[in-house]
């Protein structure tokens, strides 16, 4: 799966979010991300493309997933544990849905 200028745009700026309140780095939060969303693509047999096209419906789901599976790496590392998880993980949703919409 190629990745858009968009798409990495967006991976680069959701990782900015983990970054500033986790200890991850940099490359942590992009590759945390990047296999968060390659495994909810796998999981739903789709493409980022054909998700761009889909229903509102479809695209909020496919963000709530990408994000639980976020979520759950930084829980289970404990390195990477922070105090705000709710707010951290609130506002990565949040960078990522808007995103979305802006685009649409």
């Amino acid at each position: 799966m190629g990745v858009s200028e968009r798409q990495l745009e967006l991976i680069k700026e959701a990782a900015e979010i983990l970054i500033g309140d986790s200890r991850l780095t940099s490359e942590e939060a992009i590759q945390l991300i990047s296999s968060s969303i390659k495994k909810e693509l796998v999981r739903r047999g789709t493409t980022l493309e054909s998700l761009n096209t889909s229903p509102k419906p479809d695209r909020t789901s496919f963000i709530r997933a990408v994000v639980q599976h976020v979520q759950e790496g930084i829980q289970a590392n404990p390195y990477w544990r922070t105090r705000h998880i709710d707010k951290l993980i609130e506002s990565f949703y949040k960078v990522l849905h808007d995103s979305w919409q802006r685009e649409r």
